[in-house]
């Protein structure tokens, strides 16, 4: 959904840590709002759970209706940046599930019917992303961010500016919380006839789809997603231009997985629409992730136990999914819903410049410097040590 916020986490993958009377498990959601509705009255110590942020009082008690649309929304990583919700006339009800546990970040509003009042899609058409800067000596990324701070303000300017700035905070602000959970490890099954030596690792929302519950907003595909047998929900896919030549382009030399903060019924299905040619072989989804005391998912790439991390990389709209290995981080802006958006093409060059490489974090290192954001206090440090390496190569 809109924003590089994730959604309010839906722990229902931890519940066995929540509670040691446990119910019988459905996937009804009217038990499993009777459930939460327990919990609450039964549990007030426990670190882990909502009640302590959120006081729910007899009053604020959600109709079914409520918690069925909340429910089914968890199951997308992100929301949209709407206004807050001081502004908006927005039942307490609704609000008490909507309050995000994240930190606060500089949020690009995309022109959506919500706030066109103040940009007209029809007198301003969007902007394309300058291709001029994507030359020999162009860094994939940091050109971008640097051009942003030197150039006019425009869409693609205020994206970068944004998503880099809100990168750097979320991470401090990562850096300070507690991991309260660990998925277990992995190993992922590889034919013996595949000589692919690296494996890249895509995020799901705001990388390659923009998806949204809201229907009456343009998409590519509305799609079904079922969660079980009797409950499922409808939503409307954005796909981000670039996909599928991307996919091929690096096919012949990386292995492609999704690596998404979302659930699993959720990204399968996305995946399976995006990807017809099957190209991805696999998706890892929520219950793969860390999860913090700050409402945070980090993707730990070390639970693949059989792919090395001198051949693995993680794209990622978000620096907190690579906390734990910086150098094996790659960024990207989100995408949203602008059709002239050009990353992905850009993101496939870049990857496959790293072909050949014996240990891609040292390609990183050189290139991307994501290391910068645990190393330096300010973001405008950062940005003084991108110009320079920008300066460079044009020089």
């Amino acid at each position: 959904m809109r924003g590089h916020q994730k959604s309010s986490p839906n722990l229902r993958f931890l519940q066995p840590q929540l509670t040691a009377r446990q119910p019988k498990r459905t996937d009804s959601i009217n038990l499993r709002y009777d459930i939460l509705k327990t919990q609450r009255n039964n549990q007030t110590e426990n670190s882990m759970s909502i009640d302590k942020i959120y006081q729910v009082t007899p009053s604020r008690v959600l109709t079914l209706k409520n918690v069925s649309r909340v429910m089914k929304q968890n199951f997308i990583q992100k929301t949209e940046p709407n206004e807050t919700f001081e502004k908006q006339n927005i039942p307490d009800n609704q609000r008490v599930l909507s309050r995000k546990q994240t930190a606060p970040k500089l949020i690009y509003r995309p022109i959506t019917k919500q706030n066109s009042d103040a940009f007209s899609i029809k007198d301003s058409p969007r902007i394309v992303q300058n291709t001029s800067i994507h030359d020999t000596n162009s860094i994939y990324y940091i050109s971008d961010v640097v051009t942003a701070f030197e150039s006019k303000d425009n869409y693609f300017n205020r994206l970068f500016k944004d998503h880099f700035q809100s990168s750097f905070m979320s991470f401090k602000q990562c850096a300070n919380s507690k991991i309260i959970y660990r998925p277990k490890p992995v190993i992922i099954p590889k034919d013996p006839k595949d000589n692919k030596k690296y494996t890249i690792l895509l995020d799901l929302d705001e990388t390659l789809v923009h998806c949204t519950l809201d229907l009456k907003l343009p998409c590519d595909k509305k799609l079904i997603i079922k969660l079980s047998q009797d409950e499922s929900f409808q939503v409307g896919v954005s796909v981000r231009p670039g996909l599928q030549a991307m996919l091929e382009l690096l096919e012949p030399n990386f292995e492609i997985m999704v690596f998404t903060a979302s659930h699993g019924q959720y990204a399968k299905r996305i995946v399976e629409y995006i990807d017809p040619k099957r190209i991805i072989s696999r998706v890892l989804s929520r219950e793969h992730c860390c999860f913090s005391d700050q409402g945070q998912y980090v993707k730990d790439l070390s639970i693949i136990k059989n792919r090395p991390l001198s051949k693995t990389v993680l794209v990622d709209n978000s620096a907190i999914s690579y906390f734990f290995q910086l150098d094996n981080g790659i960024p990207i802006v989100p995408f949203y819903d602008n059709k002239l958006d050009k990353q992905l093409l850009f993101l496939a060059k870049y990857l496959n410049g790293m072909v050949g490489t014996d240990d891609i974090r040292e390609y990183n290192q050189k290139n991307l410097k994501t290391f910068l954001l645990a190393k330096l206090q300010t973001w405008e440090q950062i940005l003084n040590i991108y110009k320079a390496h920008h300066n460079s190569r044009k020089n």
